[in-house]
């Protein structure tokens, strides 16, 4: 499935993140904001007043949300381009749930890889079930439950781990993860082929270290240094995880990911 399809549109959004999410003042966020309230930065036509000095405003944890697509999704497909006084409600209500089921299909389209190819066809069976549930109407989603659909996903999601890591399975077996990632200083290291699936990595240095085959799914990059590092064929790593890490131009990315701007 084609990149452009997780990649945020915000000129065919209604703002949704801006609206229907919450959230709370602290060093990411400038102000406390409810649930289906739009962001006091919000303008009339669904666009951020403050959007290209975000981080200095005090809003460093929008430069790091990604969607994977799901407000476009929502706005121009599940409701057709209206958003009114009936379809906002039903909108923010279902805008979360579209959000993981794009990021669903992420994970999956990360995993057709050459390396898959056993699998390839079982992959897109699914990806084309996903896809027609995000094209479901609105009372179809609203009745979906996420919980079932993720649980047919995981053991695709661990098949596509071991195939990926296969290749770095003989030096797998000398490397040991650290206990505790947090703000360590582990620059040019080797970690190729490991997880560091739902790991807290804040502030962990991994500068010129080796990330390639990493599974990342879940794992928690605010400030993880990456200067230098090896992420070419990380696996499950997503646009917000690299949004909130801190990279430079010499940090190798997946092709389908885009080098953050804040990166110097």
């Amino acid at each position: 499935m084609e990149t452009e399809r997780f990649r945020v549109q915000c000129g065919d959004c209604f703002g949704l993140c801006c609206t229907a999410l919450a959230f709370s003042a602290s060093s990411d966020f400038g102000h406390d904001k409810p649930e289906a309230t739009p962001c006091r930065n919000l303008d009339n036509e669904y666009r951020c007043r403050i959007h290209d000095r975000l981080r200095p405003s005090g809003y460093k944890g929008c430069t790091v949300y990604d969607c994977f697509g799901a407000g476009q999704q929502i706005s121009q497909v599940t409701f057709q381009g209206v958003y009114d006084e009936t379809t906002k409600p039903v909108m923010y209500a279902l805008y979360p749930k579209m959000v993981h089921l794009q990021e669903m299909m992420w994970y999956l389209t990360d995993g057709i890889r050459p390396v898959t190819r056993a699998i390839h066809p079982v992959l897109e069976d699914k990806l084309a079930e996903l896809d027609a549930l995000t094209h479901s109407s609105p009372e179809e989603l609203a009745a979906l439950d996420l919980d079932q659909v993720r649980g047919t996903l995981l053991p695709l999601l661990a098949q596509i781990e071991e195939l990926v890591q296969t290749p770095f399975a003989a030096e797998k077996g000398r490397r040991t993860l650290p206990r505790d990632w947090i703000g360590k200083n582990l620059a040019g290291q080797d970690f190729s082929g490991l997880s560091v699936r739902g790991q807290f990595l804040l502030a962990a240095n991994l500068s010129n270290s080796r990330l390639r085959g990493v599974n990342f799914l879940g794992a928690d990059l605010r400030d993880c240094q990456l200067a230098g590092a090896d992420l070419t064929d990380a696996l499950f790593l997503t646009q917000a995880q690299v949004n909130a890490a801190q990279g430079d131009a010499k940090t190798r990315l997946p092709e389908r990911l885009l080098r953050p701007s804040h990166w110097t």
